[in-house]
């Protein structure tokens, strides 16, 4: 990672982990705490990670996601509400198009 970025990327990821409880938070909120233009924002992410900022955000909230199917017993639809999803379904086919399973078997891979 460049030196350069490698503090906005931290800074970045520390305010979505703040935040990814908060389905509305999204791109205009990020922008505005890191007191940036959106295409600021997203020529930085995409220079660095290759990802959009929407993406980078889903990204962040689908880790803590797997963090919490493999450390909780929470219900799918717990967590999906639990990493700022209102949708479970659109959770469960973010979670799989992102770690290439469903949820349910990231479980049962990945037992508590």
């Amino acid at each position: 990672m460049k030196p350069l970025y490698a503090d906005f990327i931290k800074v970045a990821r520390s305010i979505i982990e703040i935040n990814y409880n908060n389905e509305s938070f999204g791109c205009p909120e990020l922008c505005n705490a890191l007191y940036m233009s959106r295409s600021h924002v997203h020529r930085k992410l995409t220079a660095e990670l290759n990802l959009s900022t929407s993406e980078f955000i889903k990204q962040i909230r689908l880790e803590k996601a797997k963090e919490l199917l493999t450390q909780t017993s929470h219900t799918i639809n717990e967590i999906a509400y639990k990493v700022g999803y209102s949708d479970a379904n659109y959770f469960s086919r973010s979670f799989s198009k992102i770690y290439g399973i469903p949820p349910s078997q990231c479980r049962q891979v990945l037992p508590i």
